[in-house]
């Protein structure tokens, strides 16, 4: 008899032992004893983890759910045969049989749609139709990150691009609809501007006093009318629009000034101004990198080289900064960075410490060497 007691009672602390989660599941050693449970953790993803016969989310248990039929969908997303989960949670009346994880957010079954495990309870599941750019609609109604557009037409809304779209009376972006913008006439002219029979457009905003019928796109984000200059979007002050024009890789000019990103930077005529690459450019008397002045540097003879370097007769620069240790004469770029001159090799514009310039070579992928070390992005290395 005491045997028999003996017995259950160790039994019933076995079970009780195994069934109640009193370890760290996440740590392979508890008590520096191995935990067997670690042995079995399988993660399923997007923060889900299945262990022994619990459903773990962030290392809470998803309560309820079936461990032999869970499965992990995408987007914090997850179902077993009967349910679905967002986040660790149960979606509410969600039908796991049909259920599908859509795109920006959204997913549906046969019957609801939802953004963001919240239900959308306007949506009609069986026309629901991702548009992008957060938009979506079905038969009756347009949506823009799960809340209706009340003013919005769903039978004639459509794209137009760089996130607008419109239906056949109003034209839409962000959501929002644009006041006074002509939806039967509003279209692209190109680099992300668009404009109607009256107004210019950019990312959803009117340019004020743009003139819509002789606006122009220039590139890079320039653009004029007969009147005006702009700079994605904004009026460049006291730019001529009459000879305004692109130069490229942020420099534009007119007949009297030089521009970088649509602020002036040049005393002298802009007709004079040459870009040279690497964000340098330069006019008959001055030298500018990226809208500021090079003081010292000669304009006659300055040219950029290649990975930011850049040299005139007597100095040479890196990123707009004068580099104080090098020969302008023998100054040579090797790539990845890395340049040197008769005497020093440089990274980036720094001087490599005990690098031997005449065996110097560039190799790959930050590496380089010359005839005792190797280099690694300018350090050297064992």
């Amino acid at each position: 008899m005491i045997k028999t007691t003996l017995k259950i009672l160790a039994l019933t602390l076995s079970i009780t032992a195994i069934s109640v989660p009193t370890i760290s599941l996440g740590n392979p050693m508890v008590n520096d004893q191995p935990n067997d449970l670690y042995l079995f953790q399988q993660e399923l993803g997007g923060g889900y983890i299945k262990i022994g016969n619990q459903i773990l989310y962030k290392g809470q248990e998803v309560k309820g759910a079936s461990v032999s039929s869970f499965s992990y969908l995408k987007d914090g997303y997850a179902k077993d045969a009967w349910k679905v989960y967002f986040r660790g949670n149960i979606l509410k009346d969600a039908s796991a049989s049909s259920f599908q994880v859509l795109t920006d957010g959204y997913t549906k079954d046969s019957w609801k749609v939802y953004f963001r495990g919240e239900p959308m309870p306007e949506a009609s599941a069986s026309s629901f139709q991702i548009l992008g750019d957060h938009y979506t609609k079905d038969s009756w109604k347009v949506f823009y990150r799960g809340q209706v557009i009340k003013e919005a037409s769903a039978s004639s809304f459509v794209l137009v691009g760089d996130g607008y779209y419109k239906d056949s009376w109003k034209v839409f972006y962000g959501g929002q609809v644009i006041k006074d913008a002509s939806a039967s006439t509003f279209t692209s002219v190109g680099d992300g501007y668009y404009r109607d029979s009256w107004k210019v457009f950019y990312r959803g905003q009117v340019i004020p006093d743009a003139s819509a019928s002789t606006f122009k796109v220039l590139g890079d984000g320039y653009s004029r009318d007969s009147w005006k200059a702009f700079y994605f979007g904004k009026e460049i002050a006291e730019a001529n629009a009459s000879s305004f024009e692109n130069l490229g890789q942020g420099y534009a000019k007119d007949r009297w000034n030089s521009y970088y990103k649509g602020q002036k930077n040049g005393q002298q005529g802009g007709t004079a101004v040459k870009v040279l690459g690497g964000g340098y450019a330069k006019d008959n008397w001055e030298v500018f990198y990226k809208n500021e002045k090079l003081k010292g540097a000669t304009a006659s003879s300055f040219d950029y080289i290649a990975d930011g370097y850049a040299n005139d007769r007597w100095e040479v620069y890196y990123q707009g900064i004068k580099i104080t240790d090098a020969t302008a004469s023998s100054f040579t770029v090797l790539g990845g960075g890395y340049a040197k001159d008769r005497w020093e090799v440089f990274y980036r514009g720094q001087k490599v410490e005990d690098a031997a310039a005449s065996s110097f070579e560039y190799l790959e992928k930050g590496y380089a060497k010359d005839r005792w070390n190797k280099y690694y992005r300018g350090e050297k290395i064992e």
